[in-house]
């Protein structure tokens, strides 16, 4: 899809606010719901959190695991909590 002018602005704007934000907190999420019924998540990692991660030697599945707890605090809380209310 292409955006107008005035629609660019506004999404580098939104794109700038979500990497500030990131940078602010270590990570950022947005979720876009998809008119087929899915949704898509984008993750937005800070350069900081991901140096951190380097040299601890994390893993890809450690780093991203800090950044779901830095996005959504309390989630893997809620995961554990009734496995049941997913299904």
């Amino acid at each position: 899809m292409k955006l107008d002018p005035e629609e660019r602005i506004i999404a580098a704007a939104l794109d700038q606010a979500e990497l500030d934000g990131a940078n602010e907190r270590g990570a950022g999420a947005r979720i876009e719901f998809k008119p087929e019924g899915h949704a898509k998540v984008t993750i937005t990692i800070s350069r900081e959190l991901v140096e951190q991660a380097r040299a601890l030697d994390s893993t890809t599945r450690e780093l991203f695991a800090e950044a779901i707890r830095l996005t959504v605090p309390g989630a893997f809380d809620l995961a554990r909590s009734d496995p049941r209310r997913w299904h």
